[in-house]
């Protein structure tokens, strides 16, 4: 049967909420938002929890576009302990989420590796092997360091042969294994998440966008929205403005996250987009991939109302790929996808412009941005795909699946009240590239603290994913350039450490621009 709905939907001309008071807000509805709400609701039902998503879905705006790569290994024990906590929710989502239910979050069981050159960075061998150590003494099974040629004898035929089309195998000389690892669909988790949110009895009003906050002696007390519909592709249509009283309001928005502070409290935080792209490469004869198979719980509509279970799917047969040179690779249907993170930071209305091929008979436009473009070129010696017909470019960044990091210095998301709103304002989100791996966890802290719960019967009692790691809420009027410095490394005044989305530090790596999921 279609799982019991307790929580409401509100969008379109005619909606208004019918009690415009709550006990929680959560503004954004992408992964932390939901990890949030959903959290928040099971350990208060009886409390109304309200999300506010200024898209037409829960998440349309980063979170379905991305989706990530899931694993446990990291450079800092006490997130590999929070990444295990959460991977739960995409791989099991039944009894993490508590649900008399089954339904699928996208989960894609292919495994992970950190592909690794001794030779290129003497020091990665004795980190990863340090993440290994650590991964064996906190119980978390599957993650092993392996000789590259022991590795591939542990192989298929055929996944050896898809990786031997990716990438120079001579160009790695070991890998950080996590056999339990592998990659989820955005859309398809967001969707577990929003399902179980409802079942729950949250609360949803779409297409609303915070314009402003209610204030009443230093607290924060509520919020003023306007509910918009698009009666066209790109326009927006202002058809109310609704006022929201509420106890506690949680800040998950994304991209808007640093405004809706600012605006707030006048706090400034050390928060920029990063666009990404992630194309794809098609499985063409010059290529070849081998395709798998995968039993999974997909759900889907029948008639009367019933739900039937589609059991099987095939993929290209490749794990999770992170590669020392800073790209990422995931199987994709019959195809895999590419990624790879420069570090420029863009401003909220930025636009991406796709790159440029000059060759000797003129000039050719590409959708791809130029940065990722030009790091294709940079390494096409070690990545023989790259040099396949099936590299999608396109032909303008509209045809090339793209999303945002949201980067902070330390390039680990975090939670943390906002200062001088006496417990009613938090924040949570800014993962540089590892927010979704790490949001159910992140947003289990942050329900914590709001809690009271002592810090010793956390998840985690380090504040590495939490805002006292550093400081994330400056004073007003602090500029943009005394921001950017941040991201500077240490010896140049900043806090910037080359860690990335991997979350595996690098000491000495000889690499292209860059990081890799």
């Amino acid at each position: 049967m279609n799982p019991p709905i307790e929580g409401a939907v509100y969008h379109g001309r005619e909606a208004s909420l019918p009690d415009s008071s709550y006990d929680f807000c959560v503004v954004g509805g992408g992964i932390y938002g939901l990890s949030t709400a959903l959290l928040l609701k099971q350990r208060w039902p009886g409390k109304r929890v309200l999300v506010l998503e200024d898209n037409t879905i829960p998440g349309e705006c980063i979170t379905v576009n991305t989706g990530g790569i899931i694993r446990a290994c990291y450079s800092d024990p006490n997130v590999m302990v929070v990444s295990q906590w959460s991977r739960r929710y995409y791989q099991s989502p039944r009894e993490a989420m508590g649900l008399p239910f089954d339904l699928f979050a996208g989960f894609l069981p292919e495994g992970w590796i950190r592909a690794v050159n001794n030779r290129a960075t003497p020091d990665i061998l004795e980190e990863i092997e340090r993440i290994a150590s650590h991964a064996e003494k906190q119980g978390i099974a599957g993650v092993r360091v392996l000789p590259l040629k022991e590795y591939l004898a542990r192989q298929s035929e055929q996944r050896r042969h898809n990786l031997n089309q990716v990438v120079d195998l001579e160009d790695i000389t070991h890998v950080l294994e996590d056999e339990n690892g592998g990659h989820t669909d955005g859309s398809a988790a967001l969707e577990a998440f929003y399902t179980t949110c409802l079942h729950y009895g949250v609360d949803f009003s779409l297409n609303s966008t915070v314009m402003d906050f209610l204030k009443r002696s230093g607290r924060i007390v509520g919020c003023k929205f306007v509910r918009h519909v698009s009666p066209e592709e790109g326009k927006r249509e202002i058809v109310a403005e609704e006022t929201l009283s509420c106890d506690v309001t949680l800040i998950a928005a994304g991209l808007g996250g640093r405004k809706l502070v600012q605006i707030a409290t006048g706090h400034e935080m050390p928060l920029y987009r990063s666009y990404h792209q992630t194309p794809y490469i098609r499985n063409t004869p010059d290529t070849d991939f081998r395709q798998t198979a995968h039993e999974r719980m997909e759900t889907v509509e029948h008639e009367g109302g019933e739900r039937v279970r589609q059991t099987s799917f095939s993929h290209t047969d490749i794990p999770a790929l992170s590669h020392w040179r800073n790209f990422y690779f995931t199987s994709e249907g019959e195809g895999v996808t590419v990624g790879a993170h420069h570090r420029e930071l863009h401003t909220d209305d930025y636009e991406p412009e796709g790159g440029v091929l000059r060759t000797d008979s003129g000039e050719v436009r590409v959708g791809v941005i130029q940065s990722l473009f030009d790091m294709f070129l940079e390494n096409s010696d070690h990545f023989p795909i790259f040099d396949k017909s099936g590299l999608d470019l396109g032909n303008s960044p509209r045809d090339v699946p793209g999303g945002s990091y949201i980067m902070n210095p330390e390039e680990l998301p975090f939670e943390g009240e906002v200062p001088g709103t006496g417990g009613t304002l938090f924040f949570a989100g800014s993962g540089s590239g590892t927010g979704f791996k790490l949001a159910p966890g992140v947003a289990k802290l942050l329900v914590d603290r709001i809690a009271g719960v002592r810090l010793d019967e956390r998840i985690i009692s380090s504040p590495a994913l939490s805002a006292e790691r550093s400081e994330y809420f400056y004073k007003p009027g602090t500029t943009d350039e005394e921001l950017r410095r941040l991201f500077r490394s240490p010896e140049e005044g900043g806090r910037f450490y080359h860690v990335g989305a991997a979350g595996i530090l690098v000491r000495a790596e000889n690499t292209s621009s860059g990081h890799s999921s």
